[in-house]
């Protein structure tokens, strides 16, 4: 997979779940249990973590590259 389809992968999950924290925040009355829960322990830690990693990619792929350089 090519570094393009990644981020474009990336973005795509990034937008798809915060679509579904506008949902969760703005739609009326109390949503259910199980997405209450799916959005608080799996798809917000998500979003951050991915959210991130899109961020300080490039800063990890160069440390990843010395460190591979320097063991060998």
């Amino acid at each position: 997979m090519s570094g393009k389809q990644v981020r474009d992968r990336q973005r795509l999950a990034h937008l798809v779940t915060g679509a579904l924290l506008i949902v969760y925040v703005y739609l009326p009355g109390v949503p259910s249990p199980v997405f209450q829960t799916a959005i608080r322990w799996v798809i917000l830690p998500g979003m951050v973590v991915a959210g991130v990693l899109m961020w300080q990619w490039p800063k990890i792929r160069r440390r990843a590259r010395r460190r591979v350089t320097h063991t060998e």
